[in-house]
């Protein structure tokens, strides 16, 4: 059987190292982005790329390379982003600009490259989006505007882009442990999801066929949004 492909924008740190892992278990050969360079990763069938998500050319060349190889992909998992937490009033606009370039138009640059191969036969974007879109928490405003910017565009692909078998799933991310919360006081494992937890679900969206529409899937830990 021939190996389904999947690229994975950030996929090689915390939740995105998880699903590309995940992907490859399940039998994808699976294109792993990041903006690291000389990556040292030896797993068979997984493809670390050095890509910068705001760089238009970079994209372009990424995708290039992935269509010299495949005609068509199955997949893509768009889970890079940044983000700066602190009170509205103190962003100033160069922090407002870079939030969004990658969250919102390095995502844009992702799937519009990718739309040619996702075509060949139909697949499934995957947006790694926020709980914070449905539940507003202070301190966060400028990135969950950027993930419900992300939410809006998978909203109408899924309507302008069904007719080719583009299905676009929104995944809402209650609060995941990553090492950037190791030593934060008040933060716990126990009380949040593991990287794993979200790999899972992303594998069962990437294997699912065709013929089922899942626009929306919300994951959080037992106790709800933290």
């Amino acid at each position: 059987m021939k190996n389904k492909v999947a690229v994975v924008i950030g996929g090689l740190r915390g939740i995105g190292k998880a699903i590309s892992l995940d992907l490859v278990e399940k039998g994808f050969i699976t294109y792993a982005t990041t903006r690291e360079k000389n990556v040292d990763i030896h797993v068979e069938n997984l493809v670390p790329l050095q890509m910068n998500m705001m760089d238009e050319k970079e994209v372009r060349d990424t995708f290039k390379f992935i269509s010299e190889k495949h005609n068509a992909i199955d997949v893509i998992v768009n889970n890079a982003g940044i983000g700066y937490f602190k009170a509205f009033e103190e962003f100033d606009a160069k922090e407002w600009e870079e939030i969004f370039q990658t969250n919102v138009f390095g995502t844009f640059h992702c799937i519009q490259n990718a739309f040619p191969l996702l075509k060949e036969k139909g697949g499934r974007i995957v947006n790694i989006s926020s709980i914070m879109t449905k539940r507003s928490l202070p301190a966060q405003s400028v990135y969950t505007a950027s993930k419900q910017a992300v939410n809006g565009l998978g909203n109408v692909l899924a309507e302008e882009w069904y007719k080719h078998r583009i299905f676009t799933t929104n995944i809402q991310l209650g609060a995941t442990y990553t090492d950037i919360w190791k030593g934060v006081e008040g933060f716990s494992p126990e009380d949040m999801l593991d990287v794993h937890d979200v790999a899972r679900v992303v594998s069962f969206v990437a294997m699912t066929p065709l013929h089922v529409r899942m626009d929306e899937i919300t994951l959080t830990p037992p106790k709800g949004v933290l």
